[in-house]
């Protein structure tokens, strides 16, 4: 008899543990949808929702600033950037009077729909091209890629030079024949699915911070949480995933197919970019602040330097050998291309969004001369 009741005893506690988990991750849907849905209607407020078809499905094609203006600049995100509408704003608000700003959401990005197609360096450009064609964006463009986007950036130029008015690299990432392969790509797996599955569920929302920082001290709250919900759109998509496990594929393939050509080709060069101590200092002084403001675990970096500190030097040594083997040579592979050396963070565009409106500017006047 004893051993009866302990086994029903541990029957009701399972189904106790169930139905409050049930209970639990049906609360947590119920509030991640009237969350959503109070952050769509704000997005769609402020001008950053708009579907076109690309054919099964649609790209969220948001566009800002002069849709008379001299030129028209499509922004194209870095891997797993959803929130790239939002975060660049801070950069082209200042050429947004005299340009149009295009962002083209990749599929699986914020408000563009998923797709289980593989993402592909073809896929994607074309993608990229039909959405602008089926919103009555004509051509030339300049493209403006941040990171990997540079890659797809390359092919676009390179297939299509009579539809690209010029290119802008944001701390593009640094293409090579073997790019990319010291970091693994994971395959897609049934975990990433299941992951999938609970952010639509509103789990995302429990860790976001673990995987986005907050912006910088220069976004107001309101960027934050329009950047947080297109954010939260990305974790429900396996689109970037299929981008993620192709990653050394497609950027490889953008680099071994580069056509030189002379399109005008701006490269700002951040992350490689640092040429004095005072490069150095500026960006730790940034690194510590997210550090404090995001509670990382992580020890502040050094902010005082002697003029003949030999760590310094070998660190600046670094950089001016990045950029001697890998940047210049990239940038020359390319043709007609000017780099510009702007240290700082892969995120240059948030942490010095006006240092890359002033370049960006200059080189667009310089086109119009």
């Amino acid at each position: 008899m004893k051993k009866r009741s302990l086994i029903k005893m541990m029957i009701r506690v399972v189904i106790i543990l169930l139905a409050a988990i049930v209970l639990f991750a049906l609360g947590t849907f119920i509030f991640h949808r009237i969350k959503s849905n109070e952050e769509m209607a704000c997005l769609k407020e402020e001008g950053y929702y708009n579907p076109v078809s690309v054919g099964d499905y649609c790209l969220n094609v948001a566009k800002f600033g002069n849709e008379n203006g001299a030129h028209t600049i499509i922004a194209m995100a870095g891997l797993g950037v959803g929130d790239f509408s939002v975060s660049m704003r801070r950069m082209t608000a200042l050429i947004e009077e005299d340009n149009l700003v295009v962002c083209v959401d990749r599929a699986g990005y914020g408000f563009s729909d998923d797709t289980y197609n593989e993402m592909t360096l073809e896929y994607i450009v074309e993608d990229y091209r039909k959405a602008l064609q089926n919103a009555g964006i004509e051509a030339p463009y300049i493209l403006m890629p941040h990171s990997i986007g540079g890659a797809y950036a390359n092919y676009w130029v390179s297939q299509y030079p009579d539809e690209i008015e010029a290119v802008i690299f944001v701390d593009g990432s640094q293409l090579s024949a073997d790019a990319f392969d010291d970091q693994s790509q994971d395959n897609e797996s049934f975990g990433d699915r299941v992951l999938v599955f609970l952010a639509k569920l509103g789990f995302s929302r429990y860790v976001l911070r673990n995987y986005f920082y907050l912006y910088p001290d220069n976004f107001t709250e309101e960027e934050q949480y329009l950047g947080d919900a297109l954010t939260y759109m990305t974790f429900e998509s396996l689109a970037p995933l299929s981008e993620n496990e192709l990653l050394a594929k497609n950027a490889q393939d953008a680099f071994n197919g580069i056509i030189t050509n002379d399109v005008p080709k701006l490269y700002i060069c951040a992350s490689w970019g640092f040429e004095t101590k005072e490069d150095i200092i500026e960006y730790h002084r940034w690194i510590n602040r997210q550090i404090e403001k995001n509670d990382i675990d992580a020890e502040p970096r050094p902010t005082e330097y002697d003029d003949d500190d030999e760590k310094l030097k070998e660190v600046l040594d670094s950089y001016e050998q990045i950029r001697q083997e890998i940047i210049y040579p990239y940038a020359e592979k390319m043709g007609n291309c000017k780099v510009v050396c702007l240290g700082g963070d892969h995120m240059i565009y948030e942490q010095k969004p006006n240092e890359c409106a002033e370049i960006i500017a200059a080189f667009l006047s310089e086109l119009e001369h």
